[in-house]
């Protein structure tokens, strides 16, 4: 008996195209069964992209924000930051999804994007932005010292 899967694993670099309606398809191995309501989290990350969170995460990053006091100015602006400047959305039945006219203008996207696994989540760049951001030569040593492996 298969079972199918809850979580997904984000690895790999994908290059797409925007279509006409700002929508982008997510590879096929990134897709799980019910990812077509709102089921991602995005939301502009300091690297000049966009940070996509599938649900898992999304949960995990709602429940430290509970934490925080109601009354707690700092904690509001936090708050206001990330969920204020995020977005909700999920797969249509071709595997697309509509991304957000404000995150594809933080993250600078205007046709082509390359979406880049980061293991737990995934991030979505303009080409441009991704090429500049990975000119300089990586160090595989260097990481696997730190990741300590």
């Amino acid at each position: 008996m298969t079972t199918t899967p809850t979580t997904v694993d984000y690895f790999g670099e994908f290059t797409h195209r925007l279509d006409a309606r700002n929508r982008v398809t997510v590879p096929s191995g990134w897709r799980v069964p019910g990812d077509e309501g709102n089921y991602y989290f995005a939301w502009p990350h300091p690297e000049g992209c966009l940070a996509v969170f599938p649900p898992e995460m999304l949960a995990q990053l709602k429940a430290r924000a509970a934490a925080l006091k109601v009354g707690d100015l700092k904690a509001n602006r936090l708050l206001r930051g990330v969920f204020g400047r995020g977005s909700k959305f999920g797969c249509d039945g071709q595997g697309r999804i509509l991304m957000p006219k404000n995150l594809l203008s933080f993250a600078g996207v205007e046709k082509e994007v390359v979406m880049v696994g980061l293991g737990r989540f995934f991030q979505v760049w303009s080409a441009d932005r991704f090429n500049e951001a990975n000119d300089e030569d990586f160090d595989m040593l260097s990481a696997m010292q730190e990741l300590d492996i």
